[in-house]
Protein backbone atom coordinates (compact mmCIF):
# COMPACT_ATOMS: atom_id res chain seq x y z
CA UNK A 1 0.00 0.00 0.00
CA UNK A 2 1.60 3.32 -0.87
CA UNK A 3 0.09 6.73 -0.69
CA UNK A 4 1.21 9.81 -2.92
CA UNK A 5 0.17 13.05 -0.89
CA UNK A 6 1.35 16.52 -2.68
CA UNK A 7 -0.13 19.69 -3.87
CA UNK A 8 -2.15 20.13 -6.20
CA UNK A 9 -0.82 19.89 -9.69
CA UNK A 10 2.13 17.86 -9.03
CA UNK A 11 1.64 15.27 -11.44
CA UNK A 12 0.16 12.81 -9.19
CA UNK A 13 -3.12 11.63 -11.00
CA UNK A 14 -1.03 11.59 -14.20
CA UNK A 15 1.32 8.90 -13.30
CA UNK A 16 -1.73 6.76 -11.39
CA UNK A 17 -3.50 7.47 -15.21
CA UNK A 18 -0.01 5.73 -16.49
CA UNK A 19 -0.01 2.77 -13.89
CA UNK A 20 -4.02 2.24 -15.26
CA UNK A 21 -3.20 2.14 -18.45
CA UNK A 22 -5.40 5.08 -19.31
CA UNK A 23 -2.79 7.12 -20.47
CA UNK A 24 0.04 5.59 -22.32
CA UNK A 25 4.10 7.39 -22.37
CA UNK A 26 5.29 8.78 -24.38
CA UNK A 27 9.03 7.59 -23.17
CA UNK A 28 10.01 5.53 -21.09
CA UNK A 29 8.46 1.80 -19.89
CA UNK A 30 5.35 1.53 -17.25
CA UNK A 31 6.42 -2.23 -15.18
CA UNK A 32 3.67 -3.53 -13.30
CA UNK A 33 4.97 -6.88 -11.26
CA UNK A 34 8.25 -6.44 -13.08
CA UNK A 35 6.19 -6.65 -16.38
CA UNK A 36 5.99 -3.76 -19.17
CA UNK A 37 2.19 -3.15 -19.18
CA UNK A 38 2.48 -1.70 -22.97
CA UNK A 39 3.10 -5.78 -23.21
CA UNK A 40 0.36 -7.12 -21.76
CA UNK A 41 -3.08 -8.16 -23.03
CA UNK A 42 -5.33 -5.10 -21.62
CA UNK A 43 -8.00 -7.03 -21.38
CA UNK A 44 -6.10 -9.02 -18.74
CA UNK A 45 -4.90 -5.98 -17.21
CA UNK A 46 -8.39 -4.28 -16.41
CA UNK A 47 -9.46 -7.60 -15.11
CA UNK A 48 -6.97 -6.53 -12.40
CA UNK A 49 -7.09 -3.62 -11.99
CA UNK A 50 -9.96 -1.17 -10.15
CA UNK A 51 -9.26 2.87 -10.89
CA UNK A 52 -11.20 5.32 -8.73
CA UNK A 53 -10.72 8.82 -10.55
CA UNK A 54 -11.23 12.18 -9.67
CA UNK A 55 -14.19 12.55 -11.37
CA UNK A 56 -15.96 9.15 -11.47
CA UNK A 57 -18.46 8.28 -14.64
CA UNK A 58 -21.54 6.75 -14.93
CA UNK A 59 -23.46 5.31 -18.12
CA UNK A 60 -26.91 5.87 -18.84
CA UNK A 61 -28.36 2.99 -17.62
CA UNK A 62 -30.18 1.85 -14.26
CA UNK A 63 -27.48 2.10 -11.29
CA UNK A 64 -27.46 -2.28 -10.89
CA UNK A 65 -26.29 -1.65 -14.69
CA UNK A 66 -23.78 1.08 -13.67
CA UNK A 67 -22.37 -1.51 -10.35
CA UNK A 68 -21.93 -4.76 -12.64
CA UNK A 69 -21.21 -3.84 -15.90
CA UNK A 70 -17.81 -5.77 -16.61
CA UNK A 71 -18.12 -8.11 -13.87
CA UNK A 72 -17.26 -11.81 -14.32
CA UNK A 73 -20.09 -12.54 -12.22
CA UNK A 74 -23.49 -11.09 -11.52
CA UNK A 75 -23.39 -10.29 -7.31
CA UNK A 76 -25.86 -11.75 -5.37
CA UNK A 77 -28.46 -9.85 -3.46
CA UNK A 78 -26.28 -9.98 -0.68
CA UNK A 79 -23.51 -9.10 -2.28
CA UNK A 80 -25.30 -6.19 -3.26
CA UNK A 81 -26.54 -5.03 -0.19
CA UNK A 82 -23.44 -5.54 1.75
CA UNK A 83 -21.57 -3.49 -0.98
CA UNK A 84 -24.49 -0.66 -0.80
CA UNK A 85 -24.35 -0.59 2.62
CA UNK A 86 -20.29 -0.66 2.89
CA UNK A 87 -19.86 2.24 0.32
CA UNK A 88 -22.71 4.54 1.60
CA UNK A 89 -24.48 4.37 -1.10
CA UNK A 90 -28.02 3.88 1.08
CA UNK A 91 -29.06 6.89 -0.61
CA UNK A 92 -30.05 4.49 -3.90
CA UNK A 93 -33.19 3.62 -1.47
CA UNK A 94 -34.66 6.85 -2.08
CA UNK A 95 -35.27 6.01 -5.35
CA UNK A 96 -38.76 4.67 -6.31
CA UNK A 97 -37.12 2.05 -8.31
CA UNK A 98 -33.99 1.60 -6.29
CA UNK A 99 -30.90 -0.77 -8.03
CA UNK A 100 -33.46 -0.26 -11.59
CA UNK A 101 -33.10 3.56 -11.83
CA UNK A 102 -32.26 5.40 -14.59
CA UNK A 103 -29.39 7.33 -14.84
CA UNK A 104 -30.39 10.26 -16.78
CA UNK A 105 -27.18 11.51 -19.50
CA UNK A 106 -25.15 13.86 -17.76
CA UNK A 107 -25.91 12.52 -14.14
CA UNK A 108 -29.39 14.33 -13.52
CA UNK A 109 -30.41 12.30 -11.26
CA UNK A 110 -26.70 11.69 -9.18
CA UNK A 111 -24.52 13.99 -7.83
CA UNK A 112 -20.74 13.68 -7.46
CA UNK A 113 -20.75 12.66 -4.04
CA UNK A 114 -23.42 9.66 -5.50
CA UNK A 115 -21.61 8.68 -8.09
CA UNK A 116 -18.26 8.50 -6.38
CA UNK A 117 -19.87 5.94 -4.41
CA UNK A 118 -21.13 4.47 -7.26
CA UNK A 119 -17.88 4.19 -8.29
CA UNK A 120 -16.42 3.23 -4.71
CA UNK A 121 -19.22 0.15 -4.91
CA UNK A 122 -17.97 -0.69 -8.38
CA UNK A 123 -14.69 -1.38 -7.03
CA UNK A 124 -15.76 -3.45 -3.91
CA UNK A 125 -17.88 -6.05 -6.34
CA UNK A 126 -14.94 -6.21 -8.55
CA UNK A 127 -12.60 -6.96 -5.52
CA UNK A 128 -9.25 -6.34 -7.83
CA UNK A 129 -5.97 -7.06 -6.89
CA UNK A 130 -4.59 -3.68 -8.06
CA UNK A 131 -6.95 -0.67 -6.54
CA UNK A 132 -5.54 2.66 -7.76
CA UNK A 133 -7.38 5.64 -6.35
CA UNK A 134 -7.20 9.24 -6.98
CA UNK A 135 -8.83 11.31 -4.81
CA UNK A 136 -10.97 8.68 -3.72
CA UNK A 137 -13.00 11.14 -0.76
CA UNK A 138 -12.84 14.20 -2.10
CA UNK A 139 -16.49 14.83 -2.70
CA UNK A 140 -17.52 13.49 0.98
CA UNK A 141 -18.20 14.88 3.93
CA UNK A 142 -15.28 14.24 7.25
CA UNK A 143 -18.33 11.80 8.52
CA UNK A 144 -18.76 9.75 5.59
CA UNK A 145 -14.58 10.15 4.40
CA UNK A 146 -14.04 7.73 8.00
CA UNK A 147 -16.72 5.43 7.08
CA UNK A 148 -15.40 4.87 3.31
CA UNK A 149 -11.96 4.95 4.63
CA UNK A 150 -12.78 2.08 6.83
CA UNK A 151 -14.20 0.05 4.50
CA UNK A 152 -11.96 0.67 1.59
CA UNK A 153 -9.50 -0.85 4.03
CA UNK A 154 -11.27 -3.98 4.62
CA UNK A 155 -11.42 -4.17 0.91
CA UNK A 156 -7.23 -3.55 0.50
CA UNK A 157 -6.19 -6.51 2.65
CA UNK A 158 -3.78 -8.64 0.41
CA UNK A 159 -4.20 -6.39 -2.37
CA UNK A 160 -1.29 -3.55 -3.60
CA UNK A 161 -3.06 0.13 -3.39
CA UNK A 162 -2.00 3.14 -4.56
CA UNK A 163 -3.80 6.31 -3.79
CA UNK A 164 -2.85 9.63 -4.42
CA UNK A 165 -4.57 12.42 -2.51
CA UNK A 166 -3.58 16.38 -1.83
CA UNK A 167 -4.77 15.95 1.88
CA UNK A 168 -2.79 13.87 4.30
CA UNK A 169 -6.37 12.74 6.43
CA UNK A 170 -6.74 11.08 2.91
Amino acid sequence: KTALVWKSGSWKSTLVKLIAWYISPDKWKILVDWQNIGDVNVYDYFSHIGFLTQDPSVFDWTIYDNLVYALKEKPTDAQLKKVIKASKCDFIYDFAEWLQTEIWEKWVRLSWWQKQRLAIAKIMLKNPDIILLDEPTSALDSFNEEEISLALNNLFKWKTVIIVAHRLQT
